[in-house]
């Protein structure tokens, strides 16, 4: 018997083999454009596989990237539903993900997003089931990686929703939990106050010991509010980081999709001879693509902040803006010598940054800096460019990175988003005063840590 199950299993791994070479040679021959042959090796193969699930889902795989390739998506789903049923069949683990990859790939073709996030999500839960929450959480890391890895971003932006959401749950129990101990402790301590109200002296014991209890309670109470309000901030704040990366990683997906449209126009003009402004654009353009990347990867990384006179320091910016605005251009101060942490050299960049883009704008009539205290922690320095017109659809996307295809000799429309991480590096963020009408106000709000 042994004998016989020994010569089983060595007869099926080298049907296997078979199978796999038969497939690796109908690869070779649609690469050499000899579909028929490749269909007709696949019909051989079929016949060799018998009823073996396995071996029908390896043959079926192979006519589903056949008819893929060619666009024939009728009968790619017709295979994709035999993969299906072989590969539940089979009951193999990594059977049964490989088609739940390749039918996620079909629906993302197809432009079925909620039959992508269902394979995604089953994938995930086959590689979480019966692990504990660390185990859990170290899928969902590994699992994100892989998919940024291989630039798979409909899955990384899935899993990393499913993981913020599962993250919040856990808080959220961890902390009921806390409360109900709390809550426990509450109790117990009443009802050793009803326990002890039989004498004068047990009262004032008891007495005593709720005015301990009632100040330990309260301390812990106000800690854990403390705690709550705390973890509500660091939690929105690594939302918003999350939300701006995802939204960065979706650009960059649509920048490198556009990449070629980008940059075509420009190369196809120094071909032609016109070198000077577009061999300058397109290295200004990687240029400021390197600093976007380079502020956006450490973007949660703070500058460091110092108490500086924002009055002074609105006066030194504006002299310095004097020396680059056009003759005819207006540039004042209206800021107060008020103290305010920042980081000044940054602060310099942004603003300088910001006139430089609105220079280029013939309308300008008049610049004007000037710093408000909003509250304790938060203060607002306005840049006011009189004059300066943005289109209203512009304004909806004027700090998102790769938004549009632009001329790079005019704009590259990085200077914005750039603009926008220096703020988020100083701990605040940048936006426009949609209530100002007679030019562009951009407010930069600055928030001490």
């Amino acid at each position: 018997m042994l004998l016989a199950c020994s010569t089983m299993v060595a007869s099926a791994q080298g049907l296997k083999e078979t199978i796999e070479r038969g497939v690796q040679t109908s690869r070779t021959q649609s690469e050499n454009h000899e579909w028929r042959e490749a269909f007709a090796t696949c019909r051989a193969l079929d016949a060799q596989a018998g009823t073996n699930p396995e071996l029908k889902y390896l043959v079926a795989g192979e006519r589903f990237r056949l008819y893929s390739r060619l666009k024939k998506w009728a009968e790619s789903k017709a295979q994709l539903e035999l993969m299906e049923n072989y590969a539940r069949a089979s009951k193999k683990g990594e059977v049964i993900e490989d088609m739940l990859m390749k039918k996620a790939y079909f629906a993302q073709i197809q432009d079925n997003t909620p039959m992508v996030n269902s394979c995604y999500r089953e994938i995930f839960d086959m590689r979480a089931e019966g692990k504990d929450d660390k185990g859990k959480e170290e899928c969902f890391k590994k699992m994100i990686a892989q998919a940024k890895s291989d630039r798979n971003m409909p899955m990384a932006n899935l899993l990393g929703k499913m993981y913020e959401d599962w993250t919040d749950s856990i808080e959220n129990v961890r902390r009921a939990n806390e409360l109900s101990d709390i809550k426990s402790q509450y109790a117990e301590a009443q009802e050793e106050i009803e326990s002890k109200d039989s004498t004068i002296s047990t009262q004032r014991g008891v007495i005593t010991t709720l005015v301990i209890v009632g100040v330990g309670l309260a301390a812990a109470l106000l800690f854990f509010i403390f705690m709550m309000l705390r973890n509500m901030r660091v939690i929105k704040r690594q939302k918003n980081s999350l939300n701006m990366a995802n939204d960065n990683n979706t650009k960059k997906s649509e920048f490198l999709r556009n990449i070629g449209a980008q940059m075509m126009p420009a190369l196809e003009a120094i071909e032609k001879g016109d070198k000077g402004n577009h061999l300058n654009a397109l290295k200004e353009y990687i240029s400021h693509i390197e600093t976007f990347m380079a502020l956006e990867q450490s973007r949660d990384e703070h500058f460091e902040l110092t108490n500086s006179n924002m009055g002074k320091f609105c006066e030194d910016i504006a002299k310095e803006i004097r020396t680059v605005v056009k003759e005819g251009t207006e540039v004042t101060c209206s800021a107060q010598p008020i103290k305010f942490p920042t980081n000044e050299e940054t602060l310099r960049n942004l603003v300088m940054t910001l006139v430089g883009e609105a220079i280029k704008d013939n309308g300008l009539e008049r610049i004007n800096l000037d710093f408000k205290k909003r509250n304790t922690h938060t203060g607002h320095l306005l840049v006011t460019a009189v004059g300066l017109k943005i289109a209203d659809e512009k304004k909806v996307s004027i700090f998102q990175p790769f938004a549009a295809v632009s001329d790079l000799t005019e704009s590259d429309g990085l200077t914005y988003p750039t603009c926008y991480l220096m703020a988020c590096k100083m701990g605040g963020e940048l936006r426009l005063d949609d209530e100002f009408k007679r030019g562009t106000r951009f407010v930069i709000v600055l928030k001490e840590e």
